[in-house]
């Protein structure tokens, strides 16, 4: 798991000013054909909170473990996924859930295909901490740091 991710990186911090946005989003989707994209629409109340760069490194991981559900999953495809999102003041922390029995995560191996198998390389790239849960149902974690920008001064409404 890679330490540290954008710290320092010269990109500034990652959280945009957000007067009363969305702090958490907590959905489900039914597993099939349509997940990935349901899954990215739902990160849409994002756009006005968080900076592009991040957001979109954000949006590909979700893409990514969610086309993991739908394709490695156990049940019949009718089962669902889950996607809960929260914002901290210092970091993202997301979570796709569903009904698989779980898995342990291992590196990439010379040989294997070069046409699949990246979702996990680019999480453990990507994200600054990840991990695997296992129980009734499988929880992948992963959290994105940044600082919050300071909120501007209001200013006072003319009457």
């Amino acid at each position: 798991m890679q330490q540290g991710g954008y710290a320092g990186d010269g990109r500034g911090p990652r959280f945009q000013r957000a007067g009363g946005g969305v702090k958490h989003i907590n959905v489900e989707f039914d597993r099939g054909p349509t997940s990935v994209s349901a899954a990215r629409n739902a990160l849409m109340p994002l756009d006005d909170r968080l900076q592009a760069d991040l957001l979109n490194d954000i949006r590909l991981l979700v893409s990514e473990l969610v086309t993991n559900s739908v394709r490695h999953a156990d049940g019949d495809g009718a089962d669902s996924v889950g996607l809960a999102v929260k914002l901290r003041t210092d970091r993202v922390r997301v979570e796709v859930t569903d009904a698989g029995a779980g898995f342990e995560p291992k590196p990439r191996e010379p040989g294997q295909s070069q046409a699949s198998g990246w979702g996990l390389y680019l999480v453990d790239r990507l994200a600054d901490r990840w991990g695997v849960r296992r129980g009734d149902r499988t929880n992948v974690w992963f959290e994105m740091d940044g600082a919050p920008l300071p909120e501007p001064a209001r200013q006072p409404e003319l009457v």
